[in-house]
């Protein structure tokens, strides 16, 4: 049974694999946002925060 969520960008359709796993890391096939897995049952994702400069400190 496919599972499918909308990205929470534009509201592409994105299908659930069955390698996913919590904390992995996606691009939107629509919008090319990263978006990360928060949740697989039930499925959901949410925009991937951005990266901060380490600027070694």
């Amino acid at each position: 049974m496919a599972v499918n969520t909308e990205c929470p960008v534009c509201g592409a359709e994105i299908a659930r694999t069955n390698d996913m796993v919590v904390g992995e890391l996606l691009e939107c096939p629509e919008c090319g946002s990263e978006l990360e897995v928060i949740s697989l049952e039930p499925f959901e994702i949410e925009e991937a925060p951005q990266e901060e400069e380490d600027w070694g400190q």
